[in-house]
């Protein structure tokens, strides 16, 4: 079937239907891979109904795949034609290592979330521990300590001018969101900068709330050091 024509299959309304599909490719690439048809259904409020016959369409269009676990989607190839690149295909094998070590060393769950401008992404979750609202904790800043990072990044530089970033000390380094009951997770997270001291990646440390309260200076430690060590494997 020629691929002019399989938009129609998604609605009637052709420039209705256009904007659904690309509003799902937008949400799939701010979330980032592994996120789900519920998800997207409850963040576009769409209809389940629509957000899977959009996701076909997409998935048998080469734009989005399934992942290989079916836990989710992920952008596809001609997405990276779409921008005369190719697209994300995920984290070395150092970086990888490195994540592994951390892990082991803080003994809770480490997110690794890469900086576009004013959004995040998550570069590499931890499998043993998953976030618990992925789709929140990347689309609303205010939800986790990595969230606030930035968004202390951008209120340290409002103008985003990478210029005069040497010249300041007054760069967030480090962030905490402590739980807001007993059985919450709080989360710590910790900048990765690259050239001109920018804000090119966070890592996030996310446990119980007691857990990270007796232990926040040794966690924070760790996750300062992780962040020198993925510095130059991330630039």
């Amino acid at each position: 079937m020629p691929r002019e024509r399989s938009v129609a299959d998604v609605n009637n309304n052709q420039p209705r239907a256009i904007a659904h599909a690309l509003a799902v490719l937008e949400e799939i690439a701010t979330a980032g891979p592994g996120v789900t048809a519920r998800d997207i259904s409850e963040r576009l409020q769409l209809s389940p109904a629509t957000t899977y016959r959009i996701l076909n369409l997409l998935v048998r269009e080469e734009y989005v795949v399934r992942l290989g676990d079916l836990s989710g989607f992920a952008l596809g190839g001609r997405v990276g034609a779409l921008a005369e690149a190719h697209p994300a295909v995920g984290i070395t094998r150092a970086v990888s290592a490195a994540m592994t070590e951390i892990r082991g060393r803080v003994g809770i769950a480490v997110h690794l979330f890469s900086v576009y401008g004013t959004r995040l992404r998550l570069l590499d979750e931890d499998a043993r521990h998953p976030l618990v609202d992925r789709a929140r904790s990347i689309t609303d800043l205010n939800a986790s300590a990595a969230g606030r990072l930035l968004l202390a990044e951008m209120d340290s530089d409002p103008d985003g001018d990478a210029q005069d970033r040497a010249s300041t000390h007054e760069r967030p380094t480090t962030v905490s969101l402590d739980a807001s009951s007993p059985r919450g997770t709080s989360t710590i997270a910790v900048g990765v900068r690259g050239p001109a001291l920018l804000l090119v990646n966070v890592i996030m440390a996310a446990g119980g709330r007691d857990y990270v309260a007796a232990r926040r200076e040794d966690i924070t430690k760790e996750l300062l050091r992780a962040a020198d060590h993925l510095a130059p494997l991330l630039s």
